[in-house]
C-alpha cells in the first residue's frame, strides 16, 4: 500500500443526524419535492449533492447513498435537509462568487485561513497537485480558470461552490480559498456552509488516498 494522509475528523455525530431527520419530516414533503424539482414516490424523495444521488426515505428521514445503499454521514444529513428546508422559497442564484468568509456582506479577508485545518487540505493537495486533479474530476468538478488550479463544484440544484488552490513558492506556502456564489446564505444557515465545505473536501482526500491503494 502506497502512503495515504488522513484527514477525519470525530464523527460522534448520531444524536444531530437524527434531530435532523425529525426537523425535514415536520415539512410537507410535496412542496419541497415541487419546490426543488425533485423525484420522488410513495417512498421516497430522491435528491443530487455534489452530483451523488441519494435517496430520502419519506416515513423515517433517513438518508441514503443510491450507489452502494449505505446510511449517509452526518455532513451530508445536515447538509442535504438544510438545502432542501432552510430557503421558505427557492432563491435566485447570484452569478458572483465571494469567500466563504464574506458571504453576503460578512467582513473578511481574502478567504478561508489556510491555518489549522485548511492548511493541512491545502498541504495535502501540494503533495501531489495531479493527484488533486484526477480526485475532483473524479467527484463531478469541473476545472475552472482561477488560481494555479481551480474547480468548481455543484453542490445542490444551482448553487455551485469552487475551490482556488495556490501552489507553494519561496515565499508562501500552498493556499487554499473556497468559494460559493455570493448569495449562499439564501440556500443554508451559515454554520451549514462549512459542513458542505468540509464534506466535500474529506470526499477529494479519500479519492485520493483510494486511488493510492
Amino acid at each position: 500500500m502506497k502512503g495515504t494522509f488522513t484527514m477525519k475528523r470525530t464523527n460522534n455525530y448520531l444524536i444531530m443526524r437524527d434531530q435532523a431527520k425529525t426537523y425535514f419530516l415536520n415539512f410537507d414533503q410535496q412542496v419541497l419535492a415541487a419546490r426543488w424539482k425533485l423525484p420522488t414516490d410513495d417512498q421516497s424523495l430522491y435528491v443530487t449533492f455534489f452530483g451523488q444521488d441519494y435517496r430520502i426515505d419519506r416515513k423515517s428521514g433517513s438518508v441514503f447513498r443510491q450507489e452502494t445503499g449505505e446510511e449517509a454521514g452526518f455532513e451530508e444529513v445536515l447538509s442535504i435537509f438544510d438545502l432542501l428546508c432552510y430557503p421558505k422559497n427557492r432563491p435566485q442564484v447570484k452569478s458572483e462568487f465571494a469567500p466563504v468568509n464574506s458571504l453576503d456582506g460578512k467582513p473578511a479577508s481574502a478567504g478561508v485561513s489556510t491555518a489549522g485545518t485548511f492548511g493541512n487540505y491545502a498541504a495535502a493537495f501540494e503533495k501531489d497537485t495531479d493527484a488533486f486533479c484526477r480526485a475532483c474530476e473524479a467527484l463531478h468538478g469541473t476545472r475552472v480558470p482561477i488560481g494555479d488550479i481551480g474547480y468548481e463544484f455543484t453542490v445542490f440544484a444551482d448553487l455551485k461552490m469552487r475551490l482556488k488552490f495556490y501552489e507553494a513558492d519561496e515565499e508562501f506556502p500552498p493556499q487554499l480559498t473556497v468559494l460559493f456564489h455570493a448569495n449562499a446564505l439564501s440556500y443554508a444557515h451559515y454554520e451549514t456552509i462549512f459542513y458542505i465545505m468540509n464534506f466535500q473536501m474529506d470526499q477529494i482526500v479519500d479519492e485520493i488516498n483510494r486511488c493510492k491503494i
